[in-house]
């Protein structure tokens, strides 16, 4: 027809500014569709150092827990003798060992020995035989023990006592 012109139809079909703004939109999207999925799921997929984070504030904290130190009070093969409620029986201990949170409580427990062993004495002459030959005894007793360190030598909490080794070799009677 006169005054028409004939589109010539290109190797797309004729469809050539539609289908390269198609195929941007296209590459467009999936390159947002990649970032996204990069950025909430990569950590999971690829790791994260969370874990490596994780594993440094563990060894921070390791660093930062103290390492109980050991006082003696008693001494291996002391065996010190301690009389017993009724002045009929004595208990035989061998030793008497602290581990303690820190330097001064074990500086404490050496400067002050004649008050802890007074102490010590009270506590026993408050026991029976029969009392401290139970598993509850023994326990109520290195209770009592700990308590009484830690109000002579003022050292509480982390700083203080925080484990009391007793060896009661053994019960005598004094008649």
């Amino acid at each position: 027809m006169p005054g028409e012109e004939e589109v010539q139809p290109g190797k797309d079909g004729g469809k050539k500014k539609g289908g390269m703004k198609s195929m941007m939109m296209t590459a467009f999207i999936s390159m947002i569709m990649a970032f996204l999925v990069l950025y909430l799921a990569g950590p999971m997929v690829l790791g994260s150092n969370k874990a490596e984070k994780t594993a440094q504030s563990q060894k921070t904290e390791t660093v930062k827990q103290r390492i109980p130190i050991t006082a003696v009070l008693i001494g291996a093969g002391s065996n010190q003798t301690f009389v017993l409620k009724g002045a009929r029986d004595v208990a035989v201990v061998d030793s008497l060992v602290f581990k303690v949170g820190s330097d001064a409580c074990r500086a404490a427990i050496a400067d002050d020995k004649p008050l802890i062993m007074d102490a010590l004495m009270k506590i026993f002459i408050s026991k029976t035989k029969a009392e401290l030959a139970t598993p509850a005894g023994l326990e109520l007793l290195k209770n009592q023990i700990k308590e009484a360190v830690e109000l002579i030598t003022g050292c509480s909490g982390n700083d203080g006592v925080i484990e009391v080794y007793l060896y009661i070799k053994a019960f005598a009677s004094t008649e």
